[in-house]
């Protein structure tokens, strides 16, 4: 494993701390605590490695399927890695952040297929991962609250009517309907 020692920028840590209540020390030590899950001198976590430290962050809640996403919306250049910037950034972006930025992310967690819009079959993926999240069990009898969730939020979220939701729809829908917003934000108690 490379040093321990911190790589960010003196401006990295002000800009945190000014929104955080993280101090200098409280990031070198998540940064120590997420250096020990990635490969010997690496820096930067797999989905794998990810996802099982996702799950150690939150341990009380069931996100093993909607971690896999969320690696996804944290992974900002596209490499298939998170480095520590990029989980510090998206980490506090959704557990610090205004409700606005945190939809964002919401949204990118859904986005699966990275066409900046969300069709109803993402919204099934992800509700059955959110239902799971929230302890609901996956079986025949939920088969239908899943479809009855999907027509509603298309209905309710997708104002043209073009059969996708985009990310303005997404964010304006959802602040202006808390039911949704706390069914849909796998951020809301980051």
């Amino acid at each position: 494993m490379g040093s321990l020692h911190s790589r960010l920028a003196d401006n990295v840590y002000e800009s945190i701390g000014k929104y955080t209540e993280l101090k200098r020390d409280d990031i070198n030590a998540w940064e120590e605590r997420f250096l020990q899950q990635c490969d010997l001198g690496s820096r930067t976590m797999n989905k794998e490695q990810f996802c099982k430290f996702y799950q150690d962050l939150r341990p009380s809640e069931n996100v093993k399927r909607l971690s896999e996403n969320v690696f996804r919306a944290f992974d900002l250049d596209g490499d298939h890695g998170i480095s520590f910037s990029e989980f510090l950034i998206a980490y506090v972006a959704t557990t610090e952040a205004p409700l606005e930025h945190k939809l964002r992310y919401a949204f990118n967690v859904y986005d699966l297929d990275h066409n900046s819009m969300i069709d109803r079959a993402e919204i099934l993926f992800i509700l059955h991962a959110m239902f799971q999240l929230l302890g609901m069990n996956d079986n025949k009898s939920n088969k239908y609250s899943y479809e009855q969730c999907a027509d509603t939020i298309m209905k309710t979220l997708d104002i043209n009517e073009d059969q996708c939701i985009s990310k303005e729809e997404f964010i304006q829908g959802l602040l202006k309907d808390t039911f949704l917003q706390s069914l849909m934000n796998p951020f809301q108690n980051a």
